[in-house]
Parts: C-alpha cells; structure tokens; sequence
C-alpha cells in the first residue's frame, strides 16, 4: 500500500527541488551528527552539498563513499521530521546545482521507514549517474564555493567533494605549464592573494577520489599524493572547520554519453639525461627541492636520475660539466643567487657521492636572470605558480676543463 506523503516525497528527488510533501513536519529539521566510518571528520548535523565530476577525464563510476556518505545522511531523519537540504552540485566549467531537497517520511513502522530511505537514496544515486556536464572544461574552485553556499545555511554542515582534483579553469587551472608541480603552499598563497578561495567557513569538507582520472588523461603517479596535499591546504584556508581526504581506487573507465571537452593535465615524464647534451634537472614529481630550500624532497629519487650523470664522468675523466641553479623572480636578487648556487652544489655533492670526481663539475647560480627565464610575476607584482615553476632548475651542460666558457 502506498503512503501519498512519502511517494510525493521520493517522486520530487526526481526534479530540481525536492521538498518536504504536505503534511510533513517543515518547522522541524534533523540529521545526527556521526563520524562516517574511515573518516577523521565527525559530520555535523546540517545541511549537505555533494559536488561530483560527471565530465570527460572522469571516472565512470558513482565513488562508494558518496553513496555511503549521503546513506547516513538520509538514516539520521526520523520519520515525521523534514531532513536538512541535501542539494547535488554538478563540477563543471560552470558549476551549478543540479538537485536540492530535503528527505521525509511518514512512514508508521521501522520496515516503512527503511524503505523510503533507500528509495530516498536510490533517487539520488540514479540522478548522479544520470547527471552530465553542461559548459566545457572544471572549475572545482567555483564548485567548492557553491557547495560551501548550499551547505552553509542555516547550519554548517558537510561539502563532499568527488572529484580528479585536476581544475582546468578559473584561478586554478592545471593545464597550464608547471601548476602540476608547484607547491600547495605556494599555490595557496597564490589564491588567497587573488581572492580565489572559495567560502568553506565551519563546514566539513570531504575529499573523495583526488587524482583518480580516466583515460585519456595519464594517470599522475606520485603528483597523486601532492594533489590530495593541495586540496586538503585549499579547503582548511577556506575556513573548513574539518577536512577529510579519502582515497578510492576507481577503474579509467571514462564516463559515456554527451560529456563536454575537458583540456588534458600535461605529467612531466622522468628527466633523462643523454650524455654529452645538455640536461635540465626540473623542480617537478620527485625529483625537485623542498620548497625555498636547497635539499631534495626525495633523495632516492634524485640519486636515480644522477646515477648516470655520475657514471659518465667516472668513465670520461676529461668531461666537465657546469651546473648552473635557476629560481623564480621572487624577493631580493641576492637570495635568489645565494639559493641557487646552493641547490647547484647539492647537486654536485650528490654526484661526487655517487662516484663522480669534484674536480669535473663547476656550480653557479644565477637566480631568475637567465636567458630561458619565463616572466613569472602578474599584476601588482604577484607571483604566477605556473611559470615560477617552470623557472626552477638546475641545468647541466658540458663544458671545456676550466669551464670558461658558455652561459
């Protein structure tokens, strides 16, 4: 036997506003606050916006803990009592909500109830599947701030966020060269400047699925874990009172029907370095410095990219090489010179440690004044995340015994 309250009620997740049906209890409103499980984050009792990716480069699949995270959701309304807004954020190039509405029921029995939660949940599984990006290319930092609206009111509540991670517009846009591999610090600081935060303020923030991408975008290896960094950085610097980043292994599946372009992220592959022709050590993946200093984040790594460059001046006792350390334009001429010049050296004492003699290899830094230098400073002087990258090396290049020569 049917209940018209609740039919009405399931029916409406179905359009753009699903609303408590008449008769519901509209003055009241609940949803207990429950640590999901997995989660460090306790999610509070208020309103919840689900941004999720159903675009080109992203996974096919609906991530389990979504489902899992707007099932509790739904389970903490009792029956007779309209639920916060749960409102279906569709990440775009201009994202926009997709569904909003509130679950009730007037269900008479435990089994009843039950069962209109599912259906509740059903509607919005089938709704999210079914939901397709409308403008070309993402601006999660847009999708984040609309969700952060719709969660905000009247309480704090719970943005989920299901998504690569891998923004191609607005303010943070990894197409661009060098973005990929800046730092999350710097790039934070780049979008508090420019006023691209998005308002988070009070809420719990989850992340679901960052760096899962889908074919033909190439899969991000280790940037995977500097990409949850990032997002995890942004959201706590929007005020997220708690931010939770899950991972999910999800197949490359790319998601079917009418999807709309998306730019592809270019990944940086391994440098290699060709004897005898000159080689840029990049400030990228593994193989880079820790932010501001001149020590690697990961030495193992550089080691595995210097280990022939050491091997051959073993073997070549006459060839010399120069390593000349370049910088982003950022601050007094002279500490980019001084920290240049030491990032150099650290490259050539890991070369001397892997067997290379000290006397074949000249250091120098020359900071941002270097003929490849890419402007890296926007209006009033603001530091561009993506050249600055791209400005931070150290280049190896043969050079004569005394190395009196070149630039």
């Amino acid at each position: 036997m049917s209940r018209p309250k609740t039919a009405c009620a399931i029916a409406a997740l179905l359009t753009l506003a699903l609303a408590a049906c008449g008769g519901g209890n509209s003055a009241g409103s609940a949803s207990g606050a429950g640590e999901l499980p997995g989660s460090k984050c306790v999610i509070p009792a208020g309103p919840l916006a689900v941004a999720m990716s159903r675009r080109a480069n992203s996974p096919s699949d609906l991530p389990d803990p979504v489902k899992r995270i707007v099932q509790h959701f739904v389970t903490s309304v009792p029956a007779g009592v309209t639920g916060p807004k749960l409102s279906l954020i569709n990440v775009d190039g201009r994202p926009y909500a997709a569904q909003s509405g509130r679950f009730y029921s007037d269900a008479g029995n435990t089994q009843a109830l039950q069962d209109d939660r599912q259906n509740f949940l059903a509607g919005f599984i089938n709704e999210a599947a079914a939901m397709r990006a409308r403008e070309p290319e993402v601006d999660i930092l847009a999708a984040l701030d609309k969700a952060g609206i719709s969660a905000g009111r009247p309480a704090a509540g719970t943005v989920v966020l299901a998504d690569s991670g891998l923004s191609t517009a607005g303010a943070l846009d990894f197409s661009q060269q060098g973005v990929l591999d800046a730092s999350a610090d710097e790039l934070v600081g780049f979008l508090r400047t420019t006023n691209a935060l998005p308002d988070l303020h009070g809420l719990t923030v989850m992340l679901i699925g960052i760096g899962e991408v889908a074919r033909p975008q190439q899969e991000l290896g280790s940037r995977k874990k500097r990409l949850v960094e990032l997002w995890t950085k942004i959201a706590e610097a929007s005020g997220a009172a708690c931010v939770a980043p899950t991972e999910v292994t999800r197949p490359d599946d790319p998601l079917t029907g009418d999807v709309k372009p998306v730019k592809l992220v270019p990944v940086p592959p391994p440098a290699v370095y060709e004897p005898h022709k000159p080689f840029v050590l990049p400030d990228a993946g593994e193989v880079g410095f820790q932010e501001g200093e001149a020590e690697f984040r990961d030495i193992e790594a550089a080691r595995r990219v210097l280990q022939p460059i050491a091997t051959q001046l073993k073997a070549e006792p006459s060839h010399h090489l120069r390593l000349t350390g370049t910088t982003a334009r950022w601050g007094p001429r002279d500490d980019q010179l001084r920290l240049a010049k030491e990032r150099a050296d650290t490259v050539k004492r890991e070369l001397v440690e892997l067997g290379a003699d000290p006397s074949q290899i000249e250091t120098r830094g020359v900071g941002s004044y270097f003929p490849q230098y890419v402007p890296d400073n926007g209006p009033g002087g603001v530091l561009l995340p993506g050249p600055a990258q791209e400005n931070r090396t150290v280049r190896i290049a043969p050079c004569d015994p005394t190395c009196s020569s070149g630039t």
